[in-house]
């Protein structure tokens, strides 16, 4: 299986241990570039992964500002839907999409562990 198939996979896992809670999530590189996603509308996919990217580099700033150290995740609470972001390690984020009112607990715990799978994917990837 090629790092493409195997972040997909790790993504649908995610999906399907959230069946009800989220409406897609996707990887997207530390350069905005989308990687994997499970979101309906692949053109979207694309620009979100972009603002991801830009959402990350905004959050390690202020973590920095603040001397809050290192950042792990983020999150946007909007009236209408929720999105967490994960880093995944220096090589990118995880996005996970919910509507609002999912079980953001539920969310985070099962994106975590997805995240240590993406990490060796993407780490594979690049060595």
């Amino acid at each position: 299986m090629d790092t493409s198939e195997e972040l997909q996979s790790i993504l649908r896992e995610l999906d399907d241990s959230l069946t009800g809670q989220i409406e897609g999530s996707l990887i997207a590189s530390a350069d905005g570039f989308l990687v994997a996603h499970t979101l309906s509308d692949a053109e979207d996919a694309e620009r979100i992964a972009a603002m991801v990217a830009t959402t990350m580099g905004v959050s390690r700033r202020m973590a920095a500002t603040l001397d809050a150290g290192d950042l792990n995740e983020t999150s946007i609470s909007a009236s209408k839907r929720l999105v967490q972001l994960y880093l995944v390690g220096d090589r990118g984020a995880l996005a996970v999409v919910a509507e609002s009112g999912s079980n953001i607990a539920l969310i985070n715990i099962k994106a975590r562990e997805q995240v240590g799978a993406a990490k060796k994917a993407l780490k594979v990837a690049v060595a």
